[in-house]
């Protein structure tokens, strides 16, 4: 499992502000902040799934026969599914509404809500 978030931990900076070689932070790395803690929620929900439905699939093929152990294989299955659902509809519910009430706020300009620029 570490060897699949160490290329997340590589890119550990989530706002490239306020230290003595970067410039001051203001509204714009706010902004990308919350985009960068989106992304990497985002990025760790899908393997994550990947793995629990695995391990509820081996659940399953290794019941032999007993209902409870197929019954607790689908639970891991649906809940990882159920899982990707409320990511997915959670990125779509900040999409739409930043879409609908942002704008431009000063330097920010939003476009595509996950594309700044500033």
């Amino acid at each position: 499992m570490g060897l699949i978030l160490l290329p997340l931990m590589a890119n550990a900076a989530l706002v490239p502000c306020g230290t003595s070689t970067t410039p001051p932070c203001n509204w714009c790395y706010l902004m990308q902040l919350i985009k960068n803690i989106i992304d990497l929620l985002m990025s760790l929900v899908f393997p994550l799934a990947a793995v629990m439905i695995v391990i509820g699939g081996i659940t399953i093929l290794t019941a032999g026969g007993s209902a409870e152990r197929v019954s607790k294989g689908r639970q891991i299955v649906t809940a990882a599914v159920i899982g990707i659902l409320i990511a997915l509809l959670s990125w779509l519910i900040i999409d739409t509404l930043i879409k609908v009430l942002g704008g431009n706020w000063g330097s920010l300009k939003i476009g595509p809500w996950n594309k700044l620029s500033c």
